[in-house]
């Protein structure tokens, strides 16, 4: 019963048996970037949730394990490019299927412009504290976009082995941390009062899930390249599973020994100076500063690999839109190589000029470009994902298969309801991530509506 939409079956086709379960979760494990997330987000959910912090991470770990279930039921019946949008389709009929296609196009592509922007803001301040040489951030983003599509435009298990490579540092360094805290021990010992429901404060958790949530950003990515991975049957699932366990565990654990590392009782202290240092001085205090360098020129490669796995996300959806003709035909072809190639080249002009524009504007990087693009991110995706969970339960009710009642009805259900508390709470409490008023939070996720509308329109025109 695997299929692809009916418009795919016409297309052109990706390279099939490049990629293998292994090279799906480099993909989706660097698009969370995990030693970005401790570095800068871990202090904010300090900041928010107190010793709670790490209760988030694997709280919205389990709830993301819950989505894949249906998630992934539905990769064994539908391959496409699109992954999200054609799930939608299959489930909810073409037109909403287009709209969700272009809200999931926009919401990529504003998270990889984010991800540059902040990249280009780290390797300037990198290059001028380490070799003492000054460039703009606007430079820097520019040249490591430029950088992050001509590793796209190649085949793209070579894209996994740079992944793998630029993971493996980050994840060996924070391994190295958690293991130096345990062993050189720690101010107050360990305590786990933080897991301890009776401390949970439900406001606190609210407020603290906006941030936790975000940070599994790039979980699609696994069924993205369901037409290029070997078995994908298999290979989907297990990819998925496992890449969800491994950001849950590194977050939880990760964000627990830091924790403890300050001590509950000091927590506050260390937060009342510049929270975005935290984990530096962390770092500082049990690794030396030779890895402390080594962690600043991580945290680069790690934005650089988060935006390798949202250009490769952002140009396969090019090339789904274009191969069902909902964009431009000639999106939808495939190079000598055997990847989307004239997809790559039009979402790098894309983001290019994007970083060009906003390098040369007087916007902070930091505190007004990366909040601008990576919040209507969040909102998207989690919007993609009760879409598609309703969606599964839709196909499966019309279509016999083998899956069990958890996996096309209860799970999908339970994912729908659960995601669309956090939508609302991350709606309700955007003014934590991005400092604006309700206005200007409505501003910066209009995209998102035009995108939806668009798509709608393009999809029942498409039909006549």
């Amino acid at each position: 019963m695997e299929s692809t939409t009916a418009a795919a079956e016409t297309g052109g086709g990706l390279r099939g048996d490049a990629v293998s379960a292994r090279h799906l979760v480099f993909f989706v494990v660097s698009a969370a970037a995990p030693l970005t997330v401790m570095a800068g987000f871990a202090p904010l959910a300090f900041l928010v949730g107190g010793q709670t912090a790490p209760v988030g991470y694997l709280a919205a770990g389990l709830v993301y394990a819950l989505f894949a279930v249906g998630f992934c039921a539905m990769s064994r019946h539908v391959r496409n490019a699109g992954a999200f949008y054609a799930y939608v389709s299959r489930g909810l009929g073409r037109t909403v299927g287009a709209g969700s296609a272009l809200v999931a196009y926009v919401a990529y592509t504003l998270g990889e412009i984010g991800f540059c922007a902040a990249a280009g803001l780290f390797a300037s301040t990198t290059l001028d504290d380490l070799a003492g040489i000054r460039l703009s951030w606007g430079v820097c983003a520019v040249a490591l976009g430029a950088i992050v599509s001509v590793v796209s435009y190649c085949r793209v298990d070579v894209g996994a082995r740079v992944l793998a490579l630029l993971l493996a540092g980050e994840l060996g360094l924070l391994l190295a941390l958690v293991v130096a805290i345990l062993a050189k021990g720690t101010p107050e010992g360990l305590s786990l009062r933080g897991f301890d429901p009776s401390t949970w404060d439900a406001s606190v958790l609210g407020s603290l899930f906006v941030i936790t949530f975000v940070v599994y950003i790039g979980f699609e990515q696994t069924a993205v390249y369901a037409e290029e991975a070997r078995d994908p049957r298999r290979t989907v699932p297990r990819a998925t599973y496992l890449a969800v366990g491994l950001l849950a565990v590194t977050y939880t654990v990760v964000s627990w020994v830091l924790l403890m590392a300050i001590g509950p009782g000091a927590l506050g202290a260390a937060l009342a100076g510049d929270p975005s240092q935290l984990v530096f001085a962390v770092n500082q205090a049990f690794l030396g500063g030779f890895l402390t360098d080594v962690m600043q020129v991580l945290i680069v490669t790690s934005f650089v690999a988060g935006v390798l796995a949202l250009h490769n996300a952002g140009a396969r959806y090019l090339f789904a839109l274009g191969r069902d003709r909902l964009l431009p035909v000639s999106l939808g072809t495939t190079g000598e190589n055997g990847s989307p190639s004239r997809a790559v080249v039009v979402q790098s002009a894309i983001v290019l000029l994007a970083l060009i524009g906003f390098g040369l504007s007087d916007l902070d990087p930091y505190t007004q470009v990366v909040i601008w693009t990576n919040t209507p991110t969040l909102v998207g995706v989690l919007f993609l994902q009760i879409l598609t969970s309703v969606a599964v339960i839709s196909f499966f009710a019309r279509n016999h298969s083998d899956e069990s009642i958890w996996q096309r009805l209860v799970a999908p259900a339970l994912a729908t309801v659960v995601l669309g508390v956090v939508l609302y709470l991350v709606c309700s409490k955007m003014g934590l991530l991005t400092g604006l008023g309700a206005r200007d939070n409505l501003l910066i996720n209009l995209p998102l509506a035009v995108a939806f509308v668009a798509g709608l329109v393009r999809g029942v025109v498409a039909a006549r």
